[in-house]
């Protein structure tokens, strides 16, 4: 299949391979870079959904590492060992079209109907990101054009993308793994907590208008605080039986504290 794509230097596609090349690769997390590339698409193409899937090589497993157009929290996860569109276009490392939900392991809880996700529709675009014939991950897109002529424009727009992207999103998985080696296991863990908070807090944060929180006096930084000490309290509780002892040395506070705190934020005793 051929990559060549015939265009207008002024034309949309262009302009937007152009500006996703220049997009900064010093974000902290891969989701901010792909969220880039997905809101200078979406300038020129209709996306409404996106979600960038890779390959864990040691686990021969598949899970999302970012997504567009919906709540990551609400999406499939990924899946291990099983065959669908995903890894045939990993194996064969070329795109291919989700026609059927149905088939693909990945989306089936979409399709039984146990998550409502109406974005995530089909058919979807899948073409597979490769550095060095290795392939890393594929990303699953609406159609850019639509299914005239086969897809075979989107085939040859995604290729380009892909050429422009896979090195960059190898690159950030190459320094992910680099800090794994380099502060342990022990890091790791405190790096995925500050990222899931991050992640988490900042949706909040956006979900918020400033002007409305500032109007309003809402005291955003407190409430925030207040519900992550109830969430953390109760979850201690519930997992070490209701022993307040126990529960404040898992949380690392004395039993007098998490007694206070408790009164508090109005947390039963059971």
């Amino acid at each position: 299949m051929s990559s060549t794509l015939c265009i207008d230097l002024q034309s949309s596609e262009v302009k937007s391979l152009y500006a996703i090349s220049l997009l900064p690769q010093s974000q902290t997390h891969l989701q901010d870079y792909f969220h880039g590339v997905m809101a200078i698409l979406s300038k020129h193409f209709k996306v409404g959904y996106s979600a960038l899937i890779l390959h864990d090589s040691k686990k021969d497993s598949l899970y999302v590492e970012a997504v567009y157009g919906i709540e990551k929290d609400v999406h499939p996860r990924g899946y291990d060992g099983q065959k669908g569109s995903i890894t045939k276009v990993l194996e064969f490392r070329q795109p291919m079209v989700i026609q059927n939900l149905s088939q693909e392991p990945l989306y089936n809880e979409v399709v039984k109907g146990n998550k409502q996700i109406g974005k995530v529709r089909p058919p979807l675009v899948c073409f597979p990101l490769v550095v060095n014939d290795e392939p890393i991950g594929v990303i699953n897109i609406n159609p850019l054009y639509g299914p005239q002529n086969e897809f075979i424009e989107d085939f040859q727009f995604l290729s380009i993308l892909s050429a422009i992207i896979s090195p960059v999103i190898k690159n950030y998985l190459t320094k992910k793994n680099e800090a794994v080696q380099k502060f342990g296991k022990g890091k790791t863990k405190s790096s995925l907590l500050d990222e899931i908070l991050e992640e988490k807090l900042s949706e909040v944060l956006n979900k918020i208008d400033p002007d409305m929180e500032s109007k309003t006096r809402m005291g955003i930084f407190d409430d925030i605080l207040a519900v992550v000490e109830k969430i953390l309290i109760k979850s201690a509780l519930e997992r070490m039986g209701y022993v307040q002892t126990a529960a404040a040395q898992l949380l690392g506070i004395n039993r007098n504290t998490l007694r206070k705190k408790m009164k508090d934020l109005k947390i039963k005793s059971r």
